[in-house]
């Protein structure tokens, strides 16, 4: 149910409640009552929601015992963007008449509007148990969900709105964005607690074939079935076939295909067929994980995966499925969107992404012109704009539309990161820290350039031990030896040698670790192979 819908069942609403109004015991109050409502439905039918909320709160006066006359008020009060008024007024509905669902999903509504998603749940919860079949509290319900990262929750609400209104493009759309929120969480989980188990390591062989790198992603493969257990050989050999058989449901380049085709071979070759799952009635939940998604049925491969990480967080093969599984669902579900969506301004923002993502920048940007085009405020445009202006060091027109997407998210950690980003590339530090100051709130893996960024600043400002504190706490970031580097050079400063031979020699093996990656790289790139 679209939002519109909704403003006409409220009106429907009215118009019931008119002939009991009208039978108040004082007759001229019950004419004018009667007037004020004819009014509020005209004002209400043209979009002048801040006039209707207006003659809805006169109403009110004459009849403080009706709760649809508040619950209308509070409507038409949030439609006009007056949330705080029209909490009071939802809330004053709910107390007449606990069990009004308007109001619930409105309050709902609002409280997610004004960021307290958190207040919003248990108003939507009752609102959905009122009316379970309603998609619009399914969506708001999701999207509380999503901002409190809650993915699996948003998950669940996404996919039901999709069941019951197949053609709804913002219910796919989410549901897509929520399945890629689960990948994202359980991937963090996999990643932080079990990083050298079988099954990290095979996801991350699974993505090194996708970036078009065969010998990493042939030894890494290698490496975890050195260590898998006879029943987990076979079930990473399936999933290998499975992937080689695949390749609409898994595109990778050709030299990944080719390597990934001998692999299979040789997995094949070697497997113990008495070791693979049992796919019948009897598997266990990972099992009936791994056979769910070898037949393509992913949510239910996705719902196995799920009861088993409710009995156990840290299962890696229970992450591992979940993963594998809801990859898929996002694809497909995206994919759905797009088919009811193709002009849409996030359908413009997904194909912008991928261009991104393969560095073809004057691409991307002309995506994201055509999705702002249709939304001025889009805030997946406008952030993707920043991104590839800054990657092409158009630096003056990554800040122009940064400032535009902070007028409309001032808070936005990522977007005040960027717009520090763009000031330092500038020198200008001082500018830049009360940018730095708003992404204390962001995401832990936004720390380390917001510190190393920080320090730099200090530095120019010849305050060397706030530089070195803060570049201490960029390290977890240092992918290439800078930081240890930058960080010894001021230890020598202080004269604190011991401590700056120490972060040398740490940028030193760094630097080694990215030729040794860039070596390999390059046999990928000349056609070597590690497969005999």
């Amino acid at each position: 149910m679209r939002l519109s819908q909704l403003v006409r069942r409220v009106a429907f609403s009215l118009s019931l409640f008119a002939g009991v109004l009208c039978a108040c015991p004082l007759r001229g109050q019950a004419q004018d009552l009667d007037g004020l409502l004819e009014r509020a439905r005209a004002a209400q039918s043209s979009g002048e929601y801040a006039e209707a909320a207006a003659i809805y709160a006169r109403a009110t006066t004459l009849a403080p015992a009706t709760p649809e006359l508040w619950s209308n008020r509070g409507v038409m009060e949030y439609l006009a963007g007056e949330i705080g008024p029209s909490v009071i007024s939802l809330k004053h509905a709910l107390r007449l008449r606990p069990t009004l669902y308007i109001p619930m999903l409105f309050l709902g509504k609002g409280y997610i509007q004004s960021g307290k998603p958190e207040l919003a749940v248990p108003y939507l919860n009752k609102a959905h148990t009122l009316q379970p079949s309603d998609p619009e509290v399914l969506l708001t319900l999701a999207k509380a969900n999503a901002v409190l990262n809650k993915p699996r929750e948003a998950e669940s609400a996404y996919a039901t709105a999709a069941r019951l209104t197949p053609d709804n493009p913002a219910a796919w759309l989410g549901l897509g964005t929520a399945s890629l929120n689960v990948v994202a969480a359980d991937g963090q989980d996999l990643a932080t607690i079990q990083p050298q188990s079988v099954w990290a390591r095979a996801l991350f062989a699974d993505e090194l074939l996708a970036q078009g790198r065969p010998l990493e992603a042939v030894d890494t493969y290698n490496r975890a079935l050195a260590k898998a257990t006879p029943a987990q050989h076979a079930t990473l050999a399936r999933t290998v076939s499975w992937l080689e058989s695949h390749p609409d449901l898994f595109p990778i380049p050709a030299n990944s295909q080719t390597a990934l085709q001998k692999l299979d071979e040789q997995l094949s070759s070697a497997l113990n067929k008495a070791s693979l799952a049992a796919c019948d009635a009897t598997a266990a939940l990972l099992d009936a994980a791994a056979c769910a998604f070898w037949a393509g049925d992913y949510e239910h491969s996705a719902a196995q995966a799920d009861e088993a990480l409710k009995r156990s967080p840290q299962e890696p093969q229970a992450l591992y499925w979940s993963i594998k599984s809801n990859e898929r669902m996002a694809v497909a579900a995206l994919a759905r969107f797009e088919d009811l969506a193709p002009h849409s301004a996030a359908s413009f923002d997904m194909v912008g992404d991928l261009y991104r993502d393969q560095r073809q920048m004057d691409s991307a940007l002309g995506e994201y012109r055509k999705a702002l085009e249709v939304d001025p405020h889009d805030p997946g445009a406008l952030l993707g704009s920043v991104v590839a202006d800054i990657g092409t060091s158009r630096l003056d027109e990554a800040a122009a539309t940064d400032r535009l997407a902070l007028a409309d998210r001032p808070q936005d950690p990522q977007l005040n990161l960027l717009m520090a980003e763009i000031l330092a590339a500038n020198f200008h530090y001082v500018e830049a820290r009360p940018y730095l100051a708003k992404c204390a709130a962001g995401p832990p893996e936004m720390q380390p350039r917001v510190h190393l960024l920080l320090a730099h600043a200090d530095a120019k400002e010849g305050s060397i031990e706030a530089a070195i504190r803060e570049y201490q706490l960029a390290l977890p970031g240092d992918q290439d030896g800078s930081i240890h580097f930058q960080l010894s050079r001021l230890y020598r400063k202080t004269g604190n040698v011991v401590l700056a031979q120490k972060a040398e020699d740490q940028a030193k093996a760094l630097i080694a670790q990215r030729r040794a990656n860039a070596n390999i790289e390059m046999r990928e790139m000349t056609g070597g192979s590690s497969l005999q």
